[in-house]
């Protein structure tokens, strides 16, 4: 099944932070530039997406301020501040894809018998159905300011749930960014246990 742009995006606005609702959870992974130097980060500022997009981050405004508001929350965590003065050591930015994956599931159904000399006879039925699933990849992008190179990016990917609550995309929000950032260097040491 194939939708056009513009139905991806509002699938994208209404399911996109609903990662993780089937029972294998969301899978992360991230890399970075071997070559970066991550202790002299300390301030940070939000990449400007292009303004020719109505949704160039693949979410709504809504969802993007919370989105937005969540990574400023872990990266407070983590020891880094937001920067107002528009001078910072790094930009953040995030960009959320979707895609449709069909399944076809194939029943059969029926008995058979297999005769003597002349062979045998069976009767049996089978039945199709697909089921489409709705899988969403949220990507998190550091870019070092003064190079303008991308030097960590993380990836949250997980199954979309389209009827989803509001505090439910929140949790699923809060639970994809912690994930992904969770391998992102930390400026303050992780707290006792």
């Amino acid at each position: 099944m194939h939708l056009p742009a513009s139905a991806r995006r509002f699938a994208a606005a209404l399911l996109v932070p609903l990662l993780g609702a089937c029972a294998g959870g969301i899978s992360y992974n991230h890399d970075y530039d071997t070559r970066a130097d991550f202790t002299r980060l300390r301030t940070y500022l939000w990449a400007t997406p292009p303004a020719d997009n109505p949704e160039p981050r693949g979410v709504n405004r809504m969802l993007e301020q919370r989105f937005i508001a969540t990574v400023d929350q872990q990266l407070a965590a983590k020891g880094y501040q937001f920067s107002n003065t528009g001078e910072a050591d790094f930009a953040v930015n995030f960009q959320l894809t979707t895609s449709e994956q069909v399944d076809y599931n194939t029943y059969y159904s029926g008995m058979g018998y297999r005769g003597g000399m002349y062979g045998g006879m069976g009767m049996g039925s089978s039945h199709t159905s697909a089921s489409v699933t709705t899988n969403g990849t949220l990507i998190v992008d550091i870019f070092d300011v003064r190079s303008r190179e991308l030097i960590w990016r993380g990836t949250a990917q997980g199954t979309v749930e389209p009827n989803a609550s509001p505090e439910q995309r929140q949790m699923r929000i809060q639970e994809a960014v912690t994930g992904i950032l969770k391998q992102f260097p930390s400026r303050t040491p992780p707290p006792a246990q």
